[in-house]
């Protein structure tokens, strides 16, 4: 996904790690929810764990195999508690992000639903292939600035979330959207940012030429 690559690539991988289906049924036990809870800040032992959940050691350490072989924990450090050799676990990353497979759509495809959402806005347009196939040019001539909106698309929203960061899914979309396209801007060269206003400009003359005009 560009919106993970994206992340990877300004160092901040730790705080997002995409998860197949399988792994997202996990996270509907609320016990390993907390288990990943408690691991997102600090490492913990199975017998720290079980103390904190006010559960058996047994428990923790059937969750514990199931997260860790599905990729949210892992074995950070061991130490010698006297004839024992404690494991240290700690979360994968700080975000799990699940997206369901989707259906691509042609771009001019999309680009018709564009069309026809902004004459139910009130801004009339004609609706045409030819209109949407100049659309989807140029959008996809833009230099990666509006790239950053496919994370909308891609991850869930479904869930509640808390602070900046959800604990078990993305961010709030909206504000994922907004941070990665301030994250584009900013990584700009000049020239990059020149063309992307040239092209903002030559959209809007585009959008203004095939507006209707009311009688």
């Amino acid at each position: 996904m560009a919106w993970l690559k994206m992340m990877e690539e300004s160092g901040q991988s730790k705080l997002l790690k995409s998860i197949d289906e399988e792994a997202f049924k996990l996270l509907q036990d609320e016990t390993r929810r907390k288990i990943i809870s408690l691991l997102r800040d600090n490492e913990q032992t199975v017998r720290k764990i079980a103390s904190e959940l006010d559960l058996t050691t047994q428990d923790i350490y059937h969750h514990i195999k199931k997260l860790q072989d599905s990729g949210f924990v892992e074995v950070s450090k061991e130490r010698r508690s006297g004839h024992l050799i404690e494991s240290y676990y700690t979360a994968t990353a700080d975000t799990f992000v699940y997206h369901a497979d989707e259906i691509v759509e042609k771009s001019v495809q999309s680009s018709i639903h564009i069309l026809n959402g902004l004459s139910e806005m009130g801004i009339k347009v004609d609706v045409s292939e030819k209109n949407a196939n100049r659309l989807s040019r140029l959008h996809e001539r833009q230099p990666g600035l509006s790239n950053a909106s496919s994370a909308a698309k891609e991850i869930c929203s479904s869930c509640s979330f808390s602070g900046y960061f959800m604990k078990f899914g993305p961010m709030n979309p909206l504000l994922l959207n907004r941070i990665l396209q301030y994250n584009r801007i900013v990584n700009m060269t000049d020239k990059e940012f020149e063309e992307s206003l040239k092209l903002t400009r030559e959209l809007r003359q585009f959008l203004l030429s095939i507006r209707i005009q009311e009688p």
